[in-house]
């Protein structure tokens, strides 16, 4: 919403309408007192409900309630009011002059009424509507005077002077004083409802400056990126924004005016692990674990620090939190990397000193067991030299994983991964690395494929497989692998890749491929998982600790992801996503 817009404010003829409401209302309740009043003098002295004036009053009340009854049936088919305000002030000038002419004309005790009208006029039209009505006011009281005193009509009368009793100069006071005060109530009552428009005005203008700030100070709230709570003095939420409704993954209705300790008490913790943090002279700052509501763990980062007013008196706690898994993510990719550039730049070195001269070696012994009669001792010596030759040679070729240059593309291809798979279940059971009694379960689809250099792929599954039929007992146990495609607009969790992150879609596959290895082992201890992937941790007894790095390195080459899920005692599964086969044009580009 554009907090530019100005907002709806009451228009004069809005007010208007308001004002002709309560002036039908008060014309109703100010002729029934007053008839009522009159109506009860002229019964203490006639003893008479039906005297010709009480006839006349009544007629003139049913005319009152008659004549609203239409202002009401035509006040709700009019827009503007202007002129049915005018209307009504003229018809009551009208009754109030029928009513001094039952009352007794120049003797009647009503003629204060014409001053209500008066107000009244001024109220609704202000000035203009105020002096035409003293005017009308004036020329009708004036006009009843002059008649009745000229004899030529005959007023009720209710007093025991008649109006052609008066002397001429006795009558011009009457009239004088009348009118004279007619027009200074209209102008003093003008210029007070002039004074209430301006002031109206004013309020108004102010209360729409006070809603814009109002909306301004929201849309910054909801639009601020990290997550921002404030608590009351209580402990309640009292500000829940859109950004803490992500984080959080809780509605704002679910938790506005809920005390922190029931909602959030991993928030709540912290403020009382910190103390009396509203006394706290500045902000502070805490990284910690929290569930979100549907059950996912992540890292927050919160910042809090006490609500004050502009005196310095305590109203609350401010919390700004924002979602630090990602970044934590990022930082571990990160170091996780430089790990692996390290042992990249070793294993250049120990690839070239250490490989030619092992060579050597191995094949020397070989050629002497060949050539020499030994005895089962010596023999037994130079199988051991030569098995470790071979296993030396092979954790030389781990390291050279890590040091092969990475400025050219491997060379991609669209892989059917059932093939592929297959073709690893079969060296993997032929392979004595394998337990007595595993049961592979395949979950392949014919059509899933992977965009990867061949042997690299081979060598993902053959890591990942090896390493979850080694984690089995002896005894045997379970390995499930299953696969499937991610359409376009998929994002794997936890891709921090530049393509991700900078949202181009023309760098980013235009499908993935999900590859989950699962097996029944024992599972991996939650204190070991963050160091899986890196070179030389190891659990094994006879492991280099590099195949899990390898595969780290690999699937990071491609874009793609990996991530575990473990259960001590249940078993471990391996999630990888990987850029499914696709084009060649497509695949350098993203490559």
């Amino acid at each position: 919403m554009d907090t530019s817009t100005p907002l709806p404010a009451i228009t004069e003829e809005q007010y208007r309408k308001t004002k002709l409401q309560w002036l039908m209302f008060i014309r109703v309740v100010v002729a029934f007192f007053f008839l009522g009043l009159a109506a009860a003098v002229q019964i203490q002295q006639t003893d008479s409900y039906l005297s010709v004036p009480l006839l006349w009053l009544y007629v003139l009340a049913g005319s009152i309630c008659s004549l609203t009854v239409v202002y009401v049936l035509i006040f709700r088919r009019l827009s503007r009011f202007s002129a049915a305000t005018l209307g009504q002030i003229l018809l009551d000038l009208l009754l109030v002059t029928l009513l001094l002419y039952i009352t007794g004309g120049i003797n009647s005790i009503f003629s204060f009424l014409y001053s209500i009208v008066i107000i009244a006029a001024s109220i609704c039209l202000y000035l203009p509507g105020g002096l035409c009505a003293a005017t009308l006011a004036g020329i009708c009281y004036t006009g009843l005077v002059v008649l009745q005193h000229a004899g030529l009509i005959v007023p009720l009368q209710l007093a025991s002077i008649p109006a052609t009793g008066y002397a001429d100069e006795h009558l011009y006071f009457p009239i004088i004083v009348n009118v004279s005060a007619f027009y200074l109530v209209a102008v003093l009552s003008s210029f007070l409802a002039e004074q209430a428009r301006r002031s109206r005005a004013q309020l108004q203008e102010k209360q729409i400056d006070i809603e814009k700030l109002e909306l301004l100070h929201e849309h910054i709230v909801q639009n601020i990126p990290s997550g921002l709570l404030t608590l009351d003095q209580r402990g309640r939420i009292i500000t829940f924004n859109k950004a803490a409704e992500l984080i959080t993954g809780y509605q704002a209705a679910a938790v506005l005016q809920q005390p922190l300790q029931e909602v959030f008490p991993a928030l709540a913790a912290i403020i009382q692990t910190a103390g009396n943090s509203c006394s706290a002279p500045t902000s502070l700052s805490q990284e910690i674990s929290f569930i979100r509501r549907d059950d996912v763990r992540i890292h927050l980062g919160v910042s809090f620090s006490p609500l004050k007013d502009a005196v310095g008196r305590q109203l609350g706690t401010i919390l700004i939190f924002q979602d630090l898994t990602l970044y934590r993510a990022l930082q571990e990719r990160m170091r996780r990397t430089e790990r692996l550039a390290a042992v990249g730049r070793l294993a250049a070195g120990i690839a070239h000193e250490i490989r030619n001269p092992l060579a050597s070696i191995s094949g020397s012994i070989q050629m002497l067991k060949k050539s020499l009669i030994l005895n089962p001792s010596d023999a037994r010596l130079m199988d051991i030299v030569v098995r470790e030759s071979n296993n030396l040679n092979m954790l030389i070729s781990d390291f050279t994983q890590f040091a092969r240059p990475q400025s050219s593309p491997q060379p991609r291809e669209p892989l059917h991964l059932k093939t592929l798979i297959n073709d690893v279940v079969t060296m993997l059971k032929n392979s004595p690395e394998c337990p007595h009694n595993l049961t592979i379960h395949e979950h392949i689809p014919d059509d899933v494929t992977v965009a990867m250099n061949r042997q690299h792929c081979k060598q993902i599954v053959w890591n990942l497989m090896l390493n979850a039929a080694q984690a089995l007992p002896t005894s045997g146990g379970r390995i499930a692998i299953s696969a499937g495609r991610k359409e376009k607009g998929f994002v794997p969790p936890g891709n921090l890749t530049p393509a991700a992150e900078t949202g181009n879609n023309q760098q980013r596959p235009p499908a993935w491929t999900e590859l989950r290895i699962e097996d029944s082992g024992c599972g991996i201890p939650e204190q070991d998982r963050e160091a899986i992937f890196d070179p030389f941790f190891t659990t094994k007894d006879n492991g280099t600790g590099l195949g899990l790095s390898i595969v780290y390195k690999i699937v990071e080459e491609y874009g793609g992801t990996i991530s575990v899920e473990s259960t001590v005692g249940t078993g471990t599964t391996f999630v990888l996503h990987l850029p499914a086969g696709c084009s060649d044009a497509v695949l350098q580009t993203h490559r």
